[in-house]
């Protein structure tokens, strides 16, 4: 049976990782994206939301490629 997280542990955990992809992404990304966000709130929601769903049937189209031809799309 899982360990179970406390509150304190988990919000560390959030914080540090997003510590980490700020870092990845930089910090211009971060700032703009921040801004953007002050400035159009909930109104962009969608474009969110689209794009998630987008991605996600990229990458199953990019698995279904990966099974049928046993090469992944980078070779």
């Amino acid at each position: 049976m899982p360990k179970a997280i406390s509150i304190r542990q988990g919000l560390s955990s959030v914080l540090f990782w997003s510590i980490i992809s700020a870092a990845f992404i930089g910090p211009g990304t971060v700032t703009t994206a921040a801004k953007a966000g002050a400035s159009f709130q909930l109104q962009l929601i969608w474009a969110l939301a689209f794009s998630i769903f987008a991605t996600i049937i990229l990458q199953e189209a990019a698995a279904r490629i990966t099974l049928a031809s046993g090469k992944n799309l980078g070779a």
